[in-house]
Formats: structure tokens, C-alpha cells, sequence
């Protein structure tokens, strides 16, 4: 679980990230996309809630489409995950980022 993020929230991030999961492996493209709009409004609910915090922004950029919108969210996510000095989301989005450019 990120740091300074209430446990309570994050389970439902994870939660919701299931569901999107689950409604990919089914095929159902209806219910990914409800599934996924929903877990994008939660994420920029939690956005308000916590600001800029590099895994929220991380984890938004995991359920773009655009790869441009996600490198440059992913890119900020990092900038200040390393001024936070959070070497598991340094690792984390390094390697999303990597996977963009593969």
C-alpha cells in the first residue's frame, strides 16, 4: 500500500482494479469500460483528496489509452516520488515506463 494513502482507500483502488481485470479475462468490453471509467473517477477523487501523490498518478496512468498522456503521468509520478525519496515507487513507475516504450 503507498504511503499516506488511508488503507480504506486504497482497497477500494484495488478493489475496482480487480473488476477491470476480472471484465478484461471475461472479454466483456461493456463492462470494462463502465469498470474502468469508474476506477478513473475514484483515482482523481483521490487526487483531490491527497494531491499529486506519485502512486495516484501512477495508478491513472496505468488505465489511459494515450501513451503520451501516460508517459507524461508516469513522468511526473516519478519526479516526485524521487523528491519524496520512495525508492518502491521509483522502481515502480520506472518499470511502467519501460513497458510504454516496449
Amino acid at each position: 500500500m503507498p504511503k499516506g494513502i488511508d488503507k480504506i482507500d486504497w482497497d477500494a483502488v484495488h478493489a475496482l482494479a480487480c473488476d477491470v481485470a476480472n471484465a478484461a479475462v471475461a472479454d466483456d468490453d461493456v463492462l470494462l469500460a463502465s469498470k474502468n471509467a469508474a476506477l478513473l473517477d475514484l483515482l482523481f477523487k483521490l487526487k483531490e483528496k491527497y494531491g499529486d501523490h506519485p502512486a495516484i498518478l501512477a495508478t491513472i496512468a496505468d488505465y489511459l489509452d494515450d501513451p503520451d498522456d501516460r508517459r507524461a503521468l508516469y513522468t511526473k509520478a516519478l519526479s516526485i516520488a524521487r523528491n519524496q525519496g520512495d525508492q518502491f515507487e521509483i522502481d515502480e513507475i520506472e518499470e511502467s515506463l519501460r513497458s510504454i516504450e516496449e
